[in-house]
């Protein structure tokens, strides 16, 4: 059984090492997705449960050789998509297309679509979807006249922890936290301090990431829609990796100089299971002293949150680096002209915005 991960620009290789840790080998990575073969479904089910870094699992249900529209109808006709596609669910169709006879986006996701839904009155008769429902997406892959049909296993992107009970402007998406977390080698023994936390995200994805908690306890998949699916099987597995959840004492520390971005955070954290583990000071930048340990935060950009005075908040951050380790991510232009030789530069991509990493070296 075949899987693509999806991920963000520039996280495949910390997905890749994240996959190898879990005891699978990735293979044909690429920027934004990469491979794994399974043995079983549960390996779709503890993929999706444990990945911190991959926004979607799609299961390959089947692949074919095709040169043509009709031999895509006939091939993708002969699927039992009954076993993926429940009663009343929508339908979306995505594809990606390279160096093959067939070459248009639009024609392949309408000719499935029709193969899909002649296939599935057939079996059943009559289809009606409920609009109410989340859709079913469906990607066609078609790679060299090699057509492969996969089925998202995720539904919503694995991103949603469905711990944020309130989010405040320009969150950072959870799994690029991680990833941040995952890039500057921090180590859960060692003490980690976001000084403007924001909603919290970064101190909430360590503090899960310390106390071993798999990031997709809290949600549901598109899986469990699925035909033979067998729920006492992954309650199971769920209760499991709830039983190998750690309890010991950890110092992540998070600021911010606003009483409600604290209040906002503590209660995200709640929802993660983890505001015991974290410390909440609320507290201005300027006021920050040194303290060993890790720093890693998501700074105002002055973009969509206006900041008096960035040259100076920045000026003080990069300060706090002088005897610790850890990185931060940001568009703010005049920051290459202040973390000078000290800081590894790479750019990156955070949700469609050109954004720089500042590594510690």
């Amino acid at each position: 059984m075949k899987l693509l991960l999806s991920c963000f620009e520039w996280t495949a290789t910390i997905l890749a090492n994240e996959l190898k840790i879990l005891g699978y080998r990735p293979f044909d990575n690429f920027s934004t997705w990469l491979y794994v073969e399974c043995k079983s479904i549960k390996d779709i089910w503890k993929l999706n449960l444990n990945s911190r870094i991959a926004n979607k699992i799609f299961c390959e249900i089947s692949n074919s050789t095709i040169n043509n529209f009709d031999q895509l109808f006939d091939f993708a006709y002969g699927i039992n998509w009954e076993n993926y596609i429940a009663k009343w669910y929508k339908i979306e169709i995505d594809a990606n297309i390279y160096n093959s006879t067939i070459d248009s986006k639009k024609s392949t996701q309408s000719i499935v679509n029709k193969a899909i839904l002649k296939k599935l009155v057939w079996e059943w008769k009559q289809r009606f979807s409920d609009p109410k429902l989340r859709p079913v997406n469906i990607l066609v892959q078609i790679i060299e006249n090699k057509c492969s049909i996969f089925v998202n296993t995720s539904w919503e992107s694995l991103h949603n922890r469905w711990y944020r009970v309130q989010v405040w402007e320009a969150p950072l998406k959870e799994n690029l936290a991680a990833s941040l977390l995952r890039l500057c080698n921090w180590h859960y023994k060692t003490p980690l301090i976001d000084p403007m936390c924001g909603s919290g995200t970064i101190c909430i994805e360590a503090a899960m990431i310390a106390r071993n908690i798999a990031p997709g306890l809290n949600r549901h998949f598109a899986f469990e829609s699925f035909a033979n699916f067998d729920k006492e099987e992954f309650e199971n597995m769920k209760k499991e990796l709830k039983s190998k959840i750690f309890q010991w004492n950890y110092e992540i520390v998070w600021q911010d100089i606003n009483p409600k971005m604290i209040e906002i955070a503590e209660m995200n954290a709640k929802s993660a299971w983890v505001a015991d583990t974290i410390k909440f000071e609320c507290r201005d930048l300027f006021k920050t002293k040194q303290r060993n340990g890790f720093i890693v935060t998501n700074p105002p950009y002055g973009k969509r949150l206006k900041e008096y005075n960035l040259d100076g908040l920045y000026e003080n951050l990069i300060s706090l680096y002088k005897w610790n380790l850890g990185c931060f991510i940001t568009s703010y232009e005049n920051a290459d002209k202040m973390v000078g030789y000290d800081f590894k530069i790479k750019n990156l991509n955070n949700n469609g915005e050109a954004v720089k990493l500042y590594l510690k070296k």
